[in-house]
């Protein structure tokens, strides 16, 4: 299913367009513009912090963090004994979809306001402003992360309750909502969220934050249609915020629409480079939003090589710089993420990084998982692979403990992808009838996992593997429905529908 853009939002592509191509006006037109000017929250700040606090609260709708603390940074400062200010600095280190919370920073903010919950409540200037601190206290407040998440979302809900025209605090309580969805995404959650979130749709149509944690709600090949009406207004109410121009893209992943999902994430690149640029940075070929771009590029049959290869210059002078961290998140995983992709759909697969011992893990792991799918009819070579995964997967385990201890995505598919090569290692050992049956267990175990959006986890899903494998068998009628259900969870894969065309009868 395609979702074809309408005139507004085809409108807003080509004005970024026109900026990624270095058209001064366009770049001047879409700079500075977040969706403030549907921010409504009335504030007791005086002129001078009330225009940076509100275009904070719209990039903190957008999820554009690093600005929103530097927009209420400068209300604090024209406005010191506005709480509102400390409110919104705290919450940019809440990162709810991203299992991402720095309790310390939050506090350290919180802190500058007084030196004591009760210090702080006493300069609210209002009922309202006390309910709005009273949340945040309590996000950052006693007990572990998942505790303080349900007693946030309680107050929330009470904020919401006492005033259902306030628009924000709808639109940060189905945000909370979504964030008590621990360890993965609970539909009957999200959907939970979208009804709560969806009158305000009605009555502020172009708010960022509605409009944000709507798509996020309805991320899913299921419920994405429903979706399409928030994609269709998001980039237009926030062309100078690359998270909402990636945002869209969410909804035409789901629905396989890799033309319109390129298009929005060279208008996502486009932006980023823009302000890295206003910071004197270079532009940067890895990250979010240029994997997403190579992933719909690879889908339609295009070629990303240009781009996979740029990025691992990046990748290399990441890690001739080194790391302090062990998993080696960045530009090094950026690049094995995207090559992964490439060799799957050409059989190009990455030439070797010289990364070695506990450091840059995560890229590590990537290229031993490329090494088992290249060698994957050489048994030694499987083997030997897959030995290295294992190992590297321990390490990994014990680095998210220490440095990323809120991470509940990774080991569960690093897990899968383990289970997967236990699979292709039989297969290259001649144990056919057995490593077919692993492939079925291993596809049936990753939908089980908590549905994901995005590209899925797996380079190549244990169906679409099981898939091919039944064609190079002559099983077409099994083949056929492997390819199906590799598609239930991932729509608009290219090797999988392929293959079911294959696999279909003439």
């Amino acid at each position: 299913m395609n979702i074809r853009l309408i005139a507004p939002l085809a409108l807003a592509l080509a004005t970024a367009a026109h900026a990624h191509d270095g058209e001064g006006h366009a770049a001047s037109e879409a700079a500075g513009k977040v969706g403030a000017e549907y921010m409504v929250m009335e504030v007791s700040a005086n002129a001078a912090a009330a225009e940076p606090f509100l275009r904070g609260l719209a990039l903190l709708h957008n999820f554009e963090y690093g600005r929103a603390a530097e927009a209420f940074e400068q209300a604090r400062l024209a406005d010191p004994d506005f709480v509102m200010a400390y409110w919104g600095e705290a919450m940019t280190y809440n990162h709810p979809l991203w299992e991402q919370q720095d309790r310390d920073k939050a506090l350290e903010v919180l802190a500058r306001l007084g030196p004591t919950p009760k210090a702080r409540r006493a300069k609210a200037r209002t009922p309202r402003e006390a309910m709005w601190l009273d949340a945040v206290e309590t996000l950052y407040g006693e007990g572990t992360k998942e505790e303080r998440d349900f007693l946030y979302l309680d107050k929330m809900q009470a904020l919401h309750e006492s005033d259902p025209a306030d628009i924000d605090a709808r639109a940060f309580t189905g945000l909370a909502m979504l964030g008590t969805s621990h360890g993965g995404r609970q539909v009957p959650l999200y959907m939970k969220a979208a009804g709560l979130l969806e009158p305000g749709f009605s009555t502020h149509e172009m708010h960022p934050g509605i409009l944000h944690y709507l798509i996020h709600s309805y991320d899913d090949p299921v419920h994405a249609p429903l979706g399409a009406r928030m994609a269709e207004r998001y980039a237009v109410v926030a062309p100078d915020a690359g998270h909402a121009q990636h945002m869209v893209s969410h909804i035409f992943h789901a629905l396989g629409d890799w033309e319109a999902s390129e298009r929005a994430n060279i208008l996502a690149d486009a932006v980023v480079d823009r302000q890295r640029a206003e910071r004197a940075r270079d532009a940067s070929d890895c990250g979010h939003y240029n994997e997403w771009l190579v992933y719909s590029l690879l889908q339609q049959g295009k070629d990303a090589s240009e781009r996979v290869s740029r990025c691992r210059a990046q990748a290399l002078a990441a890690i001739e710089a080194g790391s302090d961290r062990k998993l080696g998140y960045g530009a090094a995983s950026s690049y094995t993420t995207m090559a992964l992709w490439q060799g799957v759909l050409t059989d190009d697969w990455p030439e070797a990084l010289p990364i070695d011992g506990d450091s840059f893990l995560s890229p590590q792991f990537d290229m031993a998982t490329a090494r088992l799918l290249a060698g994957r009819r050489d048994a030694a070579a499987a083997r030997a692979a897959l030995a290295d995964m294992k190992t590297i997967a321990a390490a990994m385990e014990a680095a998210l403990a220490k440095e990323d201890e809120l991470n509940t995505y990774t080991m569960p598919w690093t897990t899968r992808q383990i289970a997967q090569g236990e699979a292709l290692v039989a297969l290259a050992e001649g144990r056919e009838a057995e490593a077919l049956t692993m492939l079925e267990a291993a596809g049936a175990a990753e939908a089980a996992l908590p549905e994901v959006f995005g590209p899925p986890p797996m380079t190549m899903p244990s169906y679409e593997m099981l898939g091919l494998e039944l064609m190079l068998r002559g099983r077409k009628e099994e083949a056929a429905a492997a390819f199906d259900k590799a598609l239930a969870l991932a729509p608009g894969r290219r090797l999988s529908l392929q293959g079911l065309e294959m696999a279909r009868p003439d």
